[in-house]
């Protein structure tokens, strides 16, 4: 940035795109349709889908006018390295994280694999895309603006934000697990220098997520 003021504005569409995001789902949980979407487990279908279709166009036409929060190149070799990180994450988190109820009652069960179906598409190939755009892009990037030598502060508290944000999750360890997580991604995205290597990241993460249920599903 060449100046305060052109920080300032830049701070300002970063800081406006996560409020915008924050209004999407502040709207879906104030409406009348809430408790049924939660009841039938169509809420994370839906509500992903309207956040995939309006942050990802605001995204490409911010894309047009800066440079600052590329995509960037999918390399094999950092994708391999950073993999491996991941699964030794995962690995790790396995021997302390527990079952959340609320993941349970979305996924259903018995006759309810279609609705399975329908949150793992949701988490899988939309959430990572918006959630990037939004954390590891738009909420970073406001950071690192005004403390660009202080990456590691600035990925901690875009990261204690990412957890914050996920209100539906109550166990303590599930918060620690998505601390570490951002983490990880916040580096992906500063190593590789954009955001397609923590999106592929996160879609593998929550993949393996809900690859039992899916199966589960799947043999009933």
């Amino acid at each position: 940035m060449k100046n305060e003021y052109e920080k300032v504005v830049h701070t300002l569409l970063c800081l406006g795109m996560c409020l915008i995001w924050f209004s999407i789902t502040l709207l879906l949980k104030t409406s009348a349709s809430y408790p049924l979407l939660l009841n039938n487990g169509m809420l994370m279908p839906v509500l992903c889908t309207m956040e995939f279709c309006i942050l990802v166009p605001l995204y490409l036409w911010y894309t047009r006018r800066y440079q600052a929060i590329p995509l960037g190149k999918l390399r094999g070799s950092q994708m391999l390295l950073f993999g491996l990180l991941l699964l030794g994450l995962i690995a790790l988190q396995s021997l302390y994280m527990q079952q959340e109820s609320w993941t349970h009652s979305q996924l259903g069960q018995g006759e309810a694999w279609r609705r399975t179906l329908a949150f793992s598409v949701a988490v899988v190939l939309l959430a990572p895309f918006f959630e990037e755009i939004i954390f590891r892009g738009f909420l970073l990037e406001s950071l690192l603006i005004w403390a660009p030598e202080q990456r590691f502060a600035c990925a901690l508290l875009t990261s204690l934000a990412f957890a914050a944000m996920h209100t539906q999750y109550t166990h303590p360890q599930t918060l620690i697990a998505l601390i570490a997580l951002s983490l990880l991604l916040c580096y992906a995205r500063m190593k590789s220098g954009g955001l397609k290597l923590p999106v592929a990241l996160h879609m593998l993460n929550n993949a393996l997520g809900v690859a039992p249920a899916l199966w589960l599903s799947w043999q009933r």
